[in-house]
């Protein structure tokens, strides 16, 4: 990140390395961390609770600056700005799901929270699930340096894609069952009301 030798600054610094990288939304520091507590350099739990704090309270500043200053961060940056009304959209629909995978969509990663904040979302609700989302995202990227240990440090280079694809299959799979589920209720919708329709015509009949 940023050509910084982040392991050096782990071993140096530690869970303040941890903290800042996390305020930045980077992956590449819970990887190294999570290497860094499976050879007992960092306690894990520590990693964890760090992890999911700092990530969270990154995306709530954003959230809180697109709040405040959204219409002249939009401005400065004219590609979050197209963004926007794809997001709204996706917050009128699907706040929950969306506050919580937005840290893991590529391109959304800083914009998300900050157009979340310009789009009026109750600041509660955006609380809530970005706290769900800065756990799921904290255990991800942190159980990836632990798991795989040693061989975390040959795929560092592409942690990013990595994690982004993992994600993107979990998220494939989370879509593929309930676009499935909203497909069976509306056929089921369908023939009920079909159902009621043709007694209705029947009791005419009769």
């Amino acid at each position: 990140m940023f050509g910084i030798d982040i392991a050096a600054l782990l071993a140096q610094y530690g869970l303040l390395v941890l903290a800042i990288g996390c305020l930045l939304e980077g992956e590449t520091v819970l990887v190294l961390a999570g290497l860094a507590a499976h050879q007992g350099l960092l306690g894990l739990p520590q990693v964890l609770m760090v992890a999911m704090f700092f990530g969270w309270l990154g995306d709530q500043i954003f959230f809180w600056l697109g709040r405040w200053k959204g219409d002249a961060i939009l401005q400065r940056f004219p590609s979050w700005a197209k963004q926007k009304p794809r997001l709204d959209i996706w917050i009128q629909k699907y706040h929950a799901p969306v506050i919580i995978m937005v840290r893991f969509m590529y391109g959304l990663r800083a914009a998300g929270p900050v157009l979340i904040g310009h789009s009026g979302l109750c600041p509660w609700k955006f609380m809530l699930y970005n706290a769900i989302g800065a756990v799921l995202w904290a255990v991800l990227f942190v159980s990836l340096g632990w798991v795989f240990g040693q061989a975390a440090e040959q795929v560092l280079t592409r942690i990013d894609a990595l994690g982004h694809y993992i994600f993107y299959v979990g998220a494939g799979v989370i879509f593929v069952v309930g676009a499935g589920i909203w497909l069976w209720n509306r056929r089921r919708a369908a023939r009920i009301a079909r159902a009621a329709r043709l007694a209705r015509q029947a009791q005419g009949l009769d």
